[in-house]
């Protein structure tokens, strides 16, 4: 099971222990090598931040797990759910500010391990239910299916795309680490400033 501990990170299963926002490259490396296989991979369909022209459209990227961090290039497969992290944006990157959980293809093996929020495991269970008992879930415009958003917890639930409207696939959590956006905008789960993470990468 993978815990969301909002504003503090992602407990991991067995002995791995606490992913914690604000560590830095390193320390996520050597904690996810302790329980699963890291990847590395090379940037595809991604930009990094200095080949964005405006802060607004990395903003979005980064939201998105679309921005191109060297340093961060780091993914893990944990019991069926594939962990990616984010460094805190322009003027604060070297801090772990978001963590990205998603359940491989069901065509991959079992079924994903528990990503569970306040006892509720957010995979388990039909979206409409979810977000039911969700703090203030918002819709995130121009997404389709919708993505919701949960301000005060910092989490954004997703679907993965219209074969898989009736559950959440993924989830993006993020921290007080990732302050370094506010020199953008103060939007911390969607752009305020209305990005568009794909500009430059499809044209």
């Amino acid at each position: 099971m993978l815990t969301l501990r909002p504003g503090v990170g992602v407990t991991l299963p067995g002995p791995a222990g606490l992913l914690k926002f604000g560590m830095s490259p390193a320390e996520v490396h050597g904690l996810l090598t302790a329980g699963a296989e890291v990847r590395r991979s090379r940037p595809s369909i991604r930009l990094a931040l200095a080949q964005y022209a405006e802060l607004r459209h990395a903003h979005d990227a980064w939201l998105s797990g679309l921005l191109y961090e060297p340093e961060w290039n780091l993914s893990a497969v944990l019991d069926g759910v594939v962990l990616t992290v984010g460094g805190g944006g322009p003027d604060s990157p070297q801090g772990l500010a978001r963590i990205d959980l998603r359940a491989e293809e069901a065509s991959a093996g079992p079924e994903p391990a528990v990503v569970a929020w306040d006892d509720i495991d957010l995979f388990g269970y039909p979206a409409d239910e979810i977000e039911s008992v969700l703090p203030a879930p918002a819709a995130v415009p121009d997404t389709a299916p919708a993505d919701v958003m949960v301000e005060p917890l910092g989490l954004r639930l997703w679907r993965g795309g219209p074969t898989e409207s009736a559950h959440w696939r993924g989830v993006t959590l993020v921290g007080p680490e990732s302050g370094g956006w506010r020199t953008c905008c103060p939007g911390r789960l969607v752009c305020a400033r209305e990005g568009d993470a794909l500009v430059g990468i499809v044209r």
